[in-house]
């Protein structure tokens, strides 16, 4: 029975490892099952006032990524001889416009390792001068140093999509202290740091991922989130298959609990039944996708702000 720990939780105790994974351990369907997604759910509704969010990414480049990522359509060995593809400057600003235009609240920039790091802040300069002043613009790139963080914010971006990926060093060329440096030079320039736990296979323990429910504890992040892997066709990991939406759920709603976020709950990619467990909050996207062989992910994997918006309605998020 998980009653003892949702007591502690609903007194304002911080769950620890072992409460997470006592949580991560139910069997899916039983009635301990049912009680841990409704807690995450009624959590988040008086949390957000039942408030949903969209926010809106944009990729820039399909190139031959040198992390060369076992799950990502952008890896070097992945793209094998497909075409190059970068968005120009002008196509960036007025997608951009248009996603916060259409409803997105906050409007995320995605690149490979590839794309240049001084380009990106002009890229961003020019984004930031036309977006409303209620939209925040977020960077999701590669790793950088404290130097770099305060050149984004002085671009106009007001956080950073970063985070320790599960198998990191292992299915990523990059080892877990590079990426915690990036997480703490985000955290010295004051900028947002946006956290998910991703990407998530079948094989992934119940010890793994509490750790990187635990991990943002030490960053000042209000938006937290999960991300199941998506099985992309060419992609050495893709042979490992995906998890249940129920599984994603029960993951959702005990992340939901392990860090309490002030601001939203996200569940990527977008999905009814998370949004009944904890999640507020989709992605809209355009452009590349990492988990899309589409060169433009709306004709493919991804979401409109529409599509979003409905889906948040069938739910009842405001």
């Amino acid at each position: 029975m998980i009653n003892d720990i949702l007591a502690r939780f609903d007194a304002g105790e911080t769950l620890s490892k072992a409460d997470l994974c006592a949580l991560l351990q139910i069997p899916v369907g039983s009635e301990d099952y049912y009680c841990l997604l409704a807690a995450a759910n009624g959590y988040s509704r008086r949390a957000f006032s039942g408030k949903g969010l969209i926010f809106g990414q944009l990729g820039l480049d399909a190139q031959p990524c040198r992390i060369n990522c076992k799950f990502c359509s952008l890896a070097k060995d992945a793209m094998n001889g497909k075409p190059v593809q970068i968005c120009g400057l002008e196509d960036t600003m007025r997608r951009a416009k248009e996603l916060a235009e259409a409803g997105a609240e906050d409007v995320f920039l995605m690149t490979t390792a590839e794309f240049s790091p001084e380009l990106f802040l002009e890229y961003g300069k020019a984004v930031h001068a036309v977006l409303p002043e209620t939209v925040r613009l977020v960077a999701n790139v590669s790793d950088f140093d404290l130097a770099y963080a305060h050149k984004l914010r002085e671009a106009g971006f007001t956080g950073v999509y970063h985070i320790c990926r599960l198998g990191e060093g292992i299915d990523t060329s990059v080892v877990p202290e590079v990426r915690i440096r990036t997480l703490d030079a985000v955290r010295d320039a004051g900028l947002e740091l946006y956290y998910c736990v991703e990407p998530i296979g079948p094989e992934h323990t119940n010890e793994q991922l509490a750790d990187e429910m635990i991990r943002p504890r030490d960053y000042p992040v209000g938006v937290m989130a999960v991300m199941k892997r998506i099985a992309v066709p060419g992609t050495p990991l893709a042979a490992r298959g995906e998890i249940s939406a129920a599984r994603l759920a029960q993951i959702c709603a005990t992340a939901t609990l392990a860090m309490r976020p002030q601001r939203a709950m996200c569940v990527h990619e977008p999905d009814e039944l998370c949004l009944m467990a904890g999640a507020n909050q989709l992605y809209a996207e355009c452009g590349t996708n990492p988990r899309d062989t589409c060169a433009e992910t709306r004709n493919g994997r991804g979401f409109s702000v529409e599509d979003a918006k409905a889906m948040l309605k069938k739910t009842e998020w405001n």
